[in-house]
């Protein structure tokens, strides 16, 4: 689950294609917020605040973030 919350320790980084984000990360896309898993195939896991799977095409463009702490 993903929440205003937790985003707090995240800092939004640019624009990036899917398959370029680290897995287990936080990514802002056109379908809102949501919690990036891994790419299998040409598609993606993802999960949205509430818990439901996003399957996403693997080149598409988001907004990864990074944790405040890794800086």
């Amino acid at each position: 689950m993903l929440s205003d919350i937790d985003l707090k320790d995240w800092i939004e980084q640019p624009s990036i294609p899917l398959y370029d984000v680290p897995k287990e990360t936080p990514v802002k896309t056109p379908m809102g917020m949501l919690w990036f898993k891994h790419i299998d195939g040409m598609y993606s896991l993802n999960y949205d605040a509430n818990g439901h799977p996003v399957h996403m095409k693997a080149w598409v463009k988001v907004n990864p973030y990074r944790r405040k702490s890794d800086e």
